[in-house]
């Protein structure tokens, strides 16, 4: 499936397709392996981490190898804030101020905005009325609490990834922008948020991009969208990516993938098997099992297929 692209955001030429200018990864939950060897072999012009990151050493470090080849930009999710260790890894990190939280940023010739972490209700419902908001800052928060209940003489932990209206409403005032990028998703999702339509509505975004749910989700192909809404919207699954321009790099398609493939694809994951095949693999430099295969080397795909389904070694 081929996603339509509106006209301003549709590159210009044959070489600019060949290579994505952004790329956005699902929620690495420690293992950036998969990121690392996508822009390695794919080399986009910058990428955007969609949150719940949780990398066991400081971000800067993990991501070490390709700083020189990428910019580097992340919002966070709920799970960054899990442990000490995840959000000192992240918030302490040298590109730590390289989170879009609250931002909107010009990023590989795009207006990005990004809201990270979650709406938590004790904080604030977005279906409610902004002013019945339990706080509408984390400021507002902080001088609530006791000093012996502050962390790091903050707010707690956990609710450093969530979201208040404060944060949401500074992207309201921020003007237009190009790609919306939240750990939340639109309210397509059967778990998502109008909230998030508002706020994309309202930059005048044609492109939202999402994790949290581990899914990867074409919202209008798989009619969850209307093709006539204002905005595009994806989903991407932990250690997935999706590239944009769509079509820019090794694509979703299923095309050209001989059948025994698809069949030993089924048979050892089931119904993750597509989610399986457009997962790029470090064994592959960077590259989906389905765009490997559709290039001429399917035997090495193959081999991996049987391995993980029989053992052995690929």
């Amino acid at each position: 499936m081929k996603p339509l692209i509106s006209s301003d955001l549709q590159v210009q030429s044959e070489h600019q397709q060949s290579q994505p200018k952004l790329m956005f990864f699902g929620d690495p939950h420690g293992d950036l392996k998969p990121v690392v060897a996508a822009v390695q072999h794919l080399r986009p012009e910058a990428i955007v981490l969609l949150g719940d990151i949780q990398a066991r050493q400081p971000l800067h470090i993990k991501l070490s190898s390709i700083l020189d080849l990428t910019e580097v930009w992340f919002i966070h999710g709920n799970h960054d804030t899990d442990t000490v260790e995840d959000f000192d890894n992240l918030f302490g990190s040298k590109i730590a101020d390289r989170n879009l939280h609250g931002r909107i940023v010009e990023i590989a010739g795009y207006k990005v905005a990004g809201l990270g972490g979650i709406f938590r209700t004790k904080i604030w419902d977005p279906r409610r009325p902004i002013e019945e908001a339990a706080f509408l800052s984390s400021d507002a928060m902080r001088r609530a609490m006791k000093r012996e209940e502050r962390w790091r003489d903050g707010i707690s932990r956990k609710h450093r990834s969530s979201i208040f209206p404060d944060d949401y409403q500074k992207l309201l005032r921020g003007g237009a922008a190009d790609i919306l990028v939240t750990h939340e998703a639109p309210a397509a999702h059967s778990h998502g948020w109008q909230a998030i339509d508002e706020l994309a509505e309202t930059l005048g975004v044609q492109l939202v991009v999402h994790g949290h749910h581990h899914q990867d989700i074409d919202y209008v192909a798989e009619g969850l969208m209307t093709a006539a809404a204002p905005f595009r919207a994806f989903g991407v699954d932990m250690g997935s990516h999706l590239a944009w321009p769509r079509g820019a790099a090794d694509g979703s398609e299923s095309e050209g993938i001989p059948q025994d493939l698809l069949d030993l694809a089924a048979q050892a994951f089931g119904e993750a098997a597509q989610a399986w095949l457009n997962r790029p693999h470090e064994l592959l430099d960077g590259r989906t099992p389905t765009a490997f295969a559709a290039k001429g080397d399917s035997e090495k795909v193959r081999r991996m297929l049987s391995a993980i389904q029989h053992g052995g070694v690929v």
